[in-house]
């Protein structure tokens, strides 16, 4: 079989996989209000919920490592956010979070623990999914090491992701949000390469997660005055339309969608 026909085919096969996973995550997603939770904390069974949500994540990780061995580990990043996608799609809005006075403090920590959760999945996928081709190892440890002054140098770039997903994100619309998120991903990604060529991506995501967690703390302490309220007078902040698994899907395919984007516009290799 021709590797391009191979790659697409392992690609979809994956993705259908991922996607199916979650779908079955779903029941336990219900909240007393009918619908979907907009977080964790807002579902009828959060304890079972955030379970079942870290199972569906783990089985997601061990089919995205595979990814990684047969295609890359960055194409492996996209498919694991294509299976929290599904979840974040089925998942309740900021309508939802607001009019169900849901607490901004709890969706912060959820949103850090997506962090955690991609990090770790993340290092999984490049541990054993194997390097990236088109990144070669140099040898020196500021330069390979996930945590070198490369790697935080490139984790700058989680700013302009936040600042990109308040920019895009102007309406209430669930799509809008999760299209808000990728956009984010996408930019942190792109920037995050261009800042450190020869580094592997290997928190990149995680640190972008994290920094919208630093960004629903901050309102969380802050902010005062009933969501529901914001919602109506229009004084809700952007950032608060983004669900935390809406974050966490949208930055894991965006961060991957942009690295490979930049691999036009940055060279890998010492000249």
């Amino acid at each position: 079989m021709d590797s391009s026909v191979r790659r697409v085919c392992v690609l979809v096969i994956a993705i259908a996989l991922a996607v199916s996973i979650f779908a079955l995550t779903l029941p336990w997603f219900s909240s007393a209000r009918g619908v979907n939770g907009p977080t964790i904390a807002d579902t009828a069974r959060p304890i079972m919920a955030a379970l079942v949500a870290f199972l569906a994540f783990s089985a997601t990780t061990v089919i995205a490592v595979l990814v990684g061995r047969m295609v890359n580990a960055v194409v492996a990043l996209f498919v694991l956010g294509t299976g929290v996608g599904l979840l974040a799609m089925r998942s309740g809005s900021a309508l939802d979070f607001a009019f169900g006075h849901s607490s901004v403090l709890a969706g912060a920590i959820e949103v850090f623990c997506w962090a955690l959760l991609v990090a770790a999945a993340s290092w999984a996928i490049f541990r054993f999914g194997g390097a990236l081709p088109d990144v070669p190892l140099t040898h020196d440890d500021d330069i390979d090491s996930p945590i070198g002054s490369a790697a935080r140098k490139s984790w700058f770039a989680a700013i302009a992701a936040v600042v990109v997903a308040w920019g895009v994100v102007i309406t209430m619309n669930k799509g809008q949000a999760i299209g808000a998120t990728v956009a984010a991903g996408f930019v942190a990604g792109a920037i995050g390469r261009m800042l450190a060529p020869r580094t592997p991506p290997i928190y990149l995501a995680a640190v972008t997660i994290a920094a919208f967690a630093a960004v629903f703390a901050f309102y969380g302490f802050t902010l005062r005055g009933d969501l529901a309220v914001g919602i109506v007078d229009g004084s809700l902040p952007r950032l608060l339309r983004l669900m935390p698994v809406d974050i966490a899907a949208g930055v894991l395919a965006g961060v991957s969608l942009g690295f490979g984007f930049a691999r036009g516009f940055v060279a890998t290799r010492e000249a």
